[in-house]
């Protein structure tokens, strides 16, 4: 059973697949570039949002090598607003090792991938099958719902381990790279979490959810860390004061306000242990709230009436010459926040 719904995913995929940039290449090498920089930046990412960002970062580097010969600020600007910057970071160290340790091209051994920075189980499976045809299927949240429905799997603590088996029998000599990007093709275009489009789906008269008609499975419930934040809005003229961020690693290389993280409500003694002299003119006491991946952050503006500070931390930048430097979505969002409350 498992290769015959092996060869209806992949003739399905094979007629009704979406045209991706990802998906269209000159040879081998470019198929492998291209579906190695679509997965870095597919990681918590739409794909709608993501296709033009490939497009102008291909555009500029089309070649592992090019992007091994580049400063890390260039390929952070081209990265800025797509988020995560950190897998910009990575794409960046890949790029270097793979010219340096592999003569520029993509390991096809499952270790060497794990070992590059930003790579794990998921991201090196998709690549091999992907890019090299390989027999493997990495498991992504498109997978995991298509797979868990079709054998009606729970979402218990064996939920992995049981569709791993599954997968297991469905693998294929031929057609790795399809069966993969149609498993993912199927969540995203038909298997969908509200609403699954079970008529349209080439799997229906085999699937265990859809004849017990039985969709919500339990799903582990995720953890929301808090974590709480002051952030300085000083401004001088149309100056403001901005650091080039290296305490936090998501926030790394980027330009930002400054930020502190405390839980501490007496802003005063944290102030000075960051900054010389601080006279606060008042608090945006709105809260801020900003979302990442794995924890959300709360706000406190300051807007600070003096400040005397470290020039080697932090300097002062014309609104109008950010622009031209790289900064993080956090403080695009802080600085439209806080001049909505300027007076």
């Amino acid at each position: 059973m498992s290769q015959i719904l092996s060869k209806k995913i992949i003739a399905w995929y094979q007629k009704h697949q979406r045209k991706l940039p990802w998906r269209v290449y000159k040879s081998s090498s470019d198929r492998d570039y291209r579906v190695l920089l679509s997965e870095i930046m597919l990681q918590q990412t739409k794909v709608s949002t993501v296709i033009p960002y490939f497009n102008k970062f291909y555009k500029k580097f089309s070649t592992i090598k090019s992007l091994s010969k580049s400063r890390i600020t260039s390929v952070l600007k081209l990265w800025q607003g797509l988020g995560y910057y950190q897998r910009a970071r990575n794409l960046h160290q890949i790029a270097k090792i793979v010219s340096q340790k592999f003569g520029g091209k993509l390991p096809d051994s499952f270790s060497d991938l794990k070992n590059l920075p930003g790579i794990g189980d998921y991201t090196a499976s998709a690549i091999l099958s992907i890019a090299k045809n390989k027999p493997f299927i990495g498991i992504d949240g498109n997978v995991k719902r298509v797979i868990s429905r079709i054998f009606f799997i729970n979402y218990d603590s064996k939920l992995i381990l049981n569709i791993e088996k599954k997968l297991n029998l469905m693998k294929v000599k031929i057609g790795s790279s399809d069966l993969m990007q149609g498993l993912m093709e199927l969540g995203a275009l038909i298997c969908l979490v509200k609403e699954p489009m079970c008529k349209l789906c080439p799997l229906k008269a085999d699937c265990i959810s859809y004849k017990k008609n039985m969709f919500v499975l339990k799903n582990k419930t995720r953890t929301v860390v808090k974590k709480y934040f002051y952030a300085l809005y000083a401004q001088k003229g149309s100056r403001i004061l901005f650091t080039l961020n290296n305490k936090f690693k998501f926030l790394s290389g980027l330009i930002n306000l400054p930020l502190i993280e405390s839980k501490n409500k007496n802003y005063k003694t944290i102030i000075k242990k960051n900054f010389k002299k601080v006279i606060v003119e008042n608090i945006i006491d709105n809260s801020f709230n900003y979302r990442m991946s794995n924890f959300i952050m709360y706000i406190k503006i300051l807007r600070t009436k003096k400040i005397i500070f470290d020039k080697k931390k932090y300097f002062w930048l014309d609104k109008k010459k950010l622009k031209n430097f790289t900064v993080s979505i956090l403080t695009q969002k802080l600085l439209q926040f806080a001049t909505k409350y300027e007076q």
